[in-house]
């Protein structure tokens, strides 16, 4: 609860915890999750998420939203007496499998479990799911339906679509029932979806979805509250109210359960007193991401860039470090300096940026090892320690680097086919891993770092656990000296790996073989929230394969991609070079959007926010412009966006529309080599082929980061 006050999980993630402490599962109809209606506006062309009247009364159950019906069932309750059964407002609940089949009924298993809930067929067609505005207009208007919605409605749009061409029949009016009609601001399921998500995380939202929580989990669900709320539903759906034991008649027995199971269960009390609210978001620091105020971002090119080993292929900010690794890879030079976000140096910088120290030896145990040359080399000759590697020939150094939330090194590109681990302290090779009969081309580590996806030359990509640091660690193998050749140091390896065998590798793997690609892999990436791998290889689709067992579940045709990436919602971001476009596809292989570059531009680089919404993609120099401003559209009726923008820059795109929504612009030459953002998003690190590093942020951020402390007892 209090993770959520701080906007440190989202709405959607809150409720489904709440869900799952009421004993509520996606394995059991009878006791699903239940979410609840947001938007009360299904009749607009356009949807206003900073208009109140745009959005349900959330402090209301779903029955006392119309008042007229209200009265009915206030009526209702104070009419009625019987010595047995309590009063109650509701005869139908909120929650039921019938409810949950109704808006499940295009997707298996549901469609199976929804015939024989019927008794072998469909209900009929006008009582099925048709459509979104005359299903809310139900809720507010008829007497035995108040129900709320489920989960899918906010991160599923095939539930709206019919794509297994099933026949529901036809309804009164001979309408064949196929997808679910939506309301006029949504252009298609996808966008409907998300625009229920962006509804369900938005700041009204966040301000009242306590007044929710307490009518289905909290002090309001039973008791005097609950009747004050008009919120009291027919007693036997309530937990504990009914000893199932002590009725002894079977038949009375069975049709009690019967009626607990299918007609409603409210979910186990959780509060018995009112829930917390959330912070306003203003104050919130950790959220003013630099896509909330884009405009009000400001460059601030590092001093004496000299000193930190530029052009970079991968750069990685933590909350204190920056480690840097340049465009020698796998044999590449790695800088590390200390820094703090969001803190002004009073200079005018709104970020504390300490270079690397030069030392003499590599034994100072310094943070900020680096290392300066001899002394006949020259003061301004800073040498940074280098990772000992043969390189592959016609790698792409930007490809085969990442680097972890540790600020260690992964690389691949290696002569030997291998991978290895590379302390950001020293460059010493940490490990080394062999899968790969050829070399490695590309390689990516998924956001939370517990996995790492490898595709090479053999056109295999392997997926590899990774595990954190240990408190001390010990080399599993020390620097190749060779191309895979024997050595001196053969026996000395041997006998270390042997003495190491009991102990648990940083890397261990591969634990999945991914085949399906016939040609070299360019590009992959993997998500460990959906559970997937994407990859691209030459002249073939975008393949998905499952983590959990490997398998190829999904196939974007026709699309060859040279970078990819994955949001935290399962948004697949696709660079087509050939095309000179972006696309956006669902987890599920939907083309959402897609966007033309000028003509001859290039992306160096993609980066998705750590809430899933936006985009930054890093457009180096172009030869010639295509400027035309109107929309072209694609084979399946997509809109394909014309992004009219210089070069070099950097643009922020919405994931779901790629419409631009701010560009940063670059100076002459400065094409960019890599970007990356810190963990909260505040800062962005961009390094230029010039050898320039520039952070971008929000000055004013810093100053309420030091308002904040004072207010702590911080000097």
């Amino acid at each position: 609860m209090e993770r959520w006050a701080r906007w440190e999980i989202s709405n959607f993630e809150y409720l489904m915890q709440l869900n799952t402490l009421a004993g509520r599962s996606y394995n059991d109809i009878t006791q699903y999750p239940v979410f609840p209606w947001i938007i009360s506006d299904n009749s607009s062309e356009s949807l206003d998420l900073s208009n109140p009247s745009t959005f349900r009364d959330l402090s209301k159950p779903i029955g006392a939203l119309n008042p007229e019906r209200l009265k009915k069932f206030q009526e209702r309750y104070s009419s009625f007496e019987d010595p047995v059964i309590p009063k109650f407002h509701y005869g139908s609940h909120y929650s039921s499998a019938g409810a949950v089949l109704y808006y499940l009924a295009r997707v298996e298993p549901f469609t199976t479990l929804s015939i024989q809930l019927q008794g072998g067929k469909f209900d009929h067609a006008d009582r099925m799911f048709s459509d979104i505005p005359g299903t809310w207009n139900g809720v507010l208007e008829d007497m035995s339906d108040v129900k709320e919605l489920v989960p899918e409605l906010f991160y599923l749009p095939e539930v709206l679509t019919n794509e297994n061409s099933i026949d529901f029949g036809t309804t009164q009016l001979g309408e064949k029932l196929d997808a679910v009609k939506l309301p006029p601001w949504a252009k298609n399921p996808v966008d409907f979806v998300h625009k229920q998500r962006r509804a369900l995380e938005s700041e009204h939202v966040s301000a009242h979805l306590h007044e929710w929580i307490d009518l289905i989990f909290g002090y309001k669900q039973r008791g005097k509250e609950a009747i004050l709320a008009n919120n009291v539903f027919f007693y036997i759906t309530y937990e504990g109210t009914v000893d199932i034991d002590k009725i002894t008649d079977p038949v009375q027995q069975r049709a009690t359960q019967d009626q607990i199971a299918y007609f409603g269960q409210t979910p186990s009390q959780l509060l018995t007193v009112p829930h917390m609210k959330r912070m306003p978001l203003k104050d919130v620091l950790h959220m003013q991401t630099i896509f909330r105020n884009p405009k009000e971002i400001k460059p601030y090119a590092v001093q004496a860039p000299e000193r930190c080993n530029l052009p970079a292929s991968a750069i990685q900010a933590s909350s204190d470090s920056v480690v840097i690794v340049d465009m020698n890879v796998p044999a590449a030079r790695v800088a590390q300096h200390k820094w703090q976000p969001n803190t002004p140096d009073g200079q005018g910088t709104p970020f504390l940026f300490h270079h690397g120290k030069a030392t003499a030896t590599s034994t100072s145990g310094s943070l900020m090892r680096m290392f300066k040359g001899p002394a006949s080399s020259g003061t301004g000759d800073w040498q940074f320690p280098q990772a000992q590697a043969f390189a592959a020939s016609g790698i792409r150094s930007s490809s085969v680097v990442g680097i972890t939330s540790d600020g260690e090194i992964i690389t691949g590109g290696h002569a030997d086919n291998s991978i290895k681990l590379v302390s950001s302290d020293g460059a010493k090779t940490l490990e080394t891993a062999f899968g790969h009969c050829a070399p490695v081309t590309c390689l990516a580590l998924s956001p939370d770092n517990n996995f790492l996806v490898t595709g090479s030359r053999d056109s295999t990509v392997l997926l590899w656990r990774i595990h954190k640091a240990f408190t001390s660690r010990t080399s599993v193998s020390e620097p190749s000296t060779g191309s895979g050749a024997p050595s001196s140091a053969s026996n000395t390896n041997l006998a270390n790996s042997l003495a190491n065998k009991g102990k648990k590798c940083r890397i261990e793997g591969p634990i999945q073989v991914l085949r399906g690609h016939r040609r070299e892999i360019i590009c992959c990436c993997v998500s460990s929230d959906q559970g997937v791998v994407v990859s691209s290889s030459e002249s073939s689709d975008v393949l998905l394969h499952s983590i959990r067992k490997g398998r190829l579940i999904r196939r974007l045709v026709g699309v060859t991609a040279d970078s990819l990436c994955i949001s935290s919602d399962g948004i697949i971001m696709a660079w087509m070079s050939l095309e000179g476009s972006i696309s956006v596809f669902t987890i599920n292989g939907v083309l959402i959007a897609k966007a033309k570059l000028p003509f001859s531009c290039s992306i160096s680089c993609m980066e998705i926010s750590m809430d899933g919404q936006n985009a930054l993609i890093g457009m180096n120099s172009c030869s010639s412009m295509d400027l035309s401003s109107s929309n072209d559209t694609s084979k399946d009726g997509n809109e394909i966006e014309r992004l009219d923008v210089p070069s070099p820059s950097i643009c922020f795109l919405n994931l779901y529309t790629l419409k631009v929504f701010h560009v940063l612009k670059l100076g002459q030459g400065q094409d960019i080599s890599a970007l990356t953002l810190n963990i909260d998003n505040t800062n962005l690190l961009v390094s230029t082929e010039d050898k320039q590093l520039i952070i971008f942020t929000d000055p004013a951020l810093s100053l309420k980061v030091v308002d904040q402390m004072l207010k702590l007892g911080w000097e």
